[in-house]
């Protein structure tokens, strides 16, 4: 059996964050599920495709653990009680979601850096840091086009297309 290299901290940290991006995955699963019920096909396709993006960076944080001795565990599925009664209602509970992933993400890389120094691991999560604050930002600007948009309709088939 091959020793682990990650001190019990980061592995608490690494378990955190794989268990944030399932969350996050079934987190859009479900708001994909809320979307094709009211009608929303564009969305729905659009949240489908954000949610296997968040089971891919799980996998990323998941290969990384494997490559440093450690296997990151898979959570359980929580029960989601996010009330989405519209489009804008799914983009607000997104933004939400992703800047607390950015802000966690943020937290993991200086814990890493500077308290633990684990430079591997700290390096390895900037990529998170990156993928988070697009994130943000691309959720940032669809609510504000949403807002400036009049016909939801036409906003809903447009974000079927990204």
């Amino acid at each position: 059996m091959v020793k682990s290299l990650l001190k019990p901290e980061i592995k608490t940290l690494l378990d955190k964050s794989a268990a944030s991006e399932m969350y996050a995955h079934f987190l859009y699963q479900y708001i994909a599920n809320q979307l094709q019920r009211l009608g929303y096909f564009g969305a729905q396709s659009y949240y489908l495709k954000e949610s296997a993006e968040e089971l891919n960076h799980y996998q990323k944080l998941s290969d990384f653990c494997n490559d440093m001795g450690w296997v990151a565990p898979v959570p359980a599925v929580p029960k989601m009680a996010d009330q989405i009664s519209n489009i804008s209602d799914a983009l607000e509970v997104s933004y939400e979601t992703e800047l607390d992933l950015l802000r966690q993400y943020e937290k993991f890389y200086e814990e890493a850096e500077d308290k633990y120094e684990d430079c591997i691991t700290a390096t390895f999560i900037i990529e998170f840091i990156q993928i988070q604050r697009k994130s943000v930002g691309e959720y940032g600007d669809l609510i504000a086009r949403l807002a400036l948009n009049g016909d939801v309709l036409v906003f809903d088939k447009e974000m079927g297309k990204k």
